[in-house]
């Protein structure tokens, strides 16, 4: 045992007993692995209970087998250390993280540092120095290589001199800030401040580089946590989008400045060769997950006197992370579901399949609930997968008798419902609770609504105002409501035909990025 006390103590029936540090090492090279197996199985006081090569596998591990250290390389495919640390110290703060890589440059000691490193090493330092290491960051001391040690100095020192911390952000930088927060993109940034989008990308990468960011995401993030912007500012689907692109560790890389030359034997690129040359099985396999995916959709809706229902589904790829669903239920009502699973591809269809099951379970479970339904959804979603995916959904219960619509929306866009009675009017049924798949024992409020003879409902998915021309515009809120307002007095297919064309017509020929449903469900005059 060693005399710097590396082990932890646990009471056994009252008595002290010297129990070894669990500790789980995750690094892309198996080399590197087996090396630090090596190292640390002569150690009596440390227990490595387990390998992984990437920053997903190092989540998943860290959850199930609850390391009391976790040495984090910061380059791994899939995830990297950064963001891996960010989602351990979020969910396992018992758990401690010492960072163990071959980068000492400032975008990832201090992102690392903010994610929840306790400490962080360099695969120069000694094998004495990572053993004393994992003992320091287990009892919650932190541990820094010196080099690192020196630019975190570096960084606190003029602060203290100062003795508050300076306005790192230009007034400009700020303004720019928070336009990206906001989700505008550089060209939209440089339209809005007459500024060219040169301009905007020197700013963006100034203010990564003052705040130690590095990517746009976090810079949102960073932008939200210091009210610059607040989530009331973001419309379900951005926020979706940003949910999206954290899950699937998007953006994690300075998106501005010049680009490194590409090596020919980088992984990222021998991955992609292996990609290329497995395309055309991936490609069957995929058209044919999509027509099992296509199953669990209805195949008509049901036709209801006094009542037109229709929807339609617009996959971007072969898989949706789309769905819509009507569910018959007690008493002459039906269920009303649109959803969105913030991510695509097969990934998303298996999440949609499952989402869709659980729903038409507790639908009947719940009939006249739709708050219970979501609640028991989330929480059987949050126990029964792993997966860091949302889903933004809107679900009601309609009474085909009184025409009372009872819904609850988890984040999702909100749909809208029309008249043309007595002068056109538009009444939006607005978020009532945060997507389902975020948070356990979460609860949604309800609303109800009348639809009235004459009156239009439209539920819609994010791929329909979020669609971009070749300008980067979006078709927005505005349009959609003009098509809408436009085919009133229309068949509810005619509505639904109208706002796809429309799309379609703005969008031209760029390539769409995300699924487009629409359903139209309309009370007969």
């Amino acid at each position: 045992m060693r005399p710097d006390g590396v082990g932890r103590t646990e009471e056994i029936r009252g008595t002290q007993v010297r129990k070894p540090i669990r500790v789980l090492v995750a690094d892309d090279h198996a080399i590197v692995r087996r090396g630090i197996r090596a190292l640390l199985e002569t150690e009596t006081d440390i227990e490595v209970v387990g390998e992984v090569e990437d920053g997903r596998q190092a989540v998943a591990e860290a959850e199930g087998l609850r390391p009391d250290v976790i040495l984090m390389d910061l380059m791994m495919p899939e995830m990297d250390g950064i963001e891996a640390t960010r989602r351990i110290a979020a969910r396992q703060p018992e758990t401690r993280i010492l960072v163990l890589t071959s980068f000492a440059g400032d975008d990832k000691v201090f992102p690392a540092i903010k994610a929840g490193a306790l400490g962080y090493l360099l695969k120069d330092s000694s094998p004495d120095d990572l053993v004393s290491a994992i003992g320091k960051v287990y009892r919650g001391e932190p541990s820094l290589h010196p080099k690192i040690a020196e630019k975190v100095l570096q960084e606190l020192t003029p602060l203290s001199e100062q003795g508050a911390a300076p306005d790192l952000l230009t007034e400009r930088d700020t303004k720019v800030l928070q336009l990206v927060a906001r989700g505008q993109s550089n060209a939209q940034i440089a339209n809005a401040l007459a500024v060219s989008e040169s301009t905007v990308r020197a700013h963006v990468h100034d203010i990564l580089s003052k705040l130690h960011l590095v990517s746009r995401i976090q810079a949102v993030l960073y932008a939200l946590r210091e009210g610059l912007a607040s989530v009331d500012d973001l419309t379900p689907a951005y926020v979706s989008r940003l949910l999206a692109m954290i899950g699937r560790d998007a953006d994690l890389t300075p998106s501005v400045g010049p680009s490194p030359v590409a090596d020919p034997n980088t992984r990222e690129l021998q991955v992609l060769r292996l990609i290329a040359a497995d395309h055309q099985k991936v490609g069957q396999e995929l058209a044919l997950a999509g027509e099992i995916q296509a199953g669990f959709l209805p195949d008509r809706l049901p036709d209801v006197a006094g009542w037109q229902l229709t929807a339609t589904l617009e996959p971007a790829r072969e898989t949706a992370g789309d769905f819509y669903d009507v569910i018959p239920l007690p008493n002459g009502r039906l269920g009303i579901v649109v959803a969105d699973v913030a991510d695509k591809g097969v990934g998303a269809a298996l999440y949609m399949a499952l989402a869709r099951t659980l729903i038409r379970t507790y639908a009947a479970d719940y009939d006249t609930e739709p708050e219970r339904v979501l609640s028991a959804v989330n929480d059987r979603i949050l126990m029964d997968t792993r997966a860091s995916l949302f889903v933004t959904l809107f679900y009601g219960t309609l009474d085909l008798v009184s025409g009372t619509l009872t819904y609850c929306n988890a984040g999702h866009n909100p749909p809208y419902l029309l008249t043309a009675q007595g002068g056109q009017s538009v009444q939006k049924l607005g978020r009532t609770g945060i997507p389902l798949g975020i948070y356990r024992d979460e609860a949604w409020e309800r609303g109800a609504v009348p639809v009235a003879p004459g009156e239009t409902l439209l539920l819609y998915t994010d791929g329909v105002t979020e669609a971009q021309n070749r300008d980067e515009a979006f078709f927005g809120e505005e349009r959609l409501l003009a098509v809408a307002r436009a085919s009133l007095g229309r068949s509810a297919r005619d509505i639904q035909d109208r706002v796809i064309a429309e799309v379609h017509s703005f969008v031209g020929d760029v390539p769409r990025s995300d699924d487009i449903t629409v359903m139209v469900v309309m009370r007969e005059p």
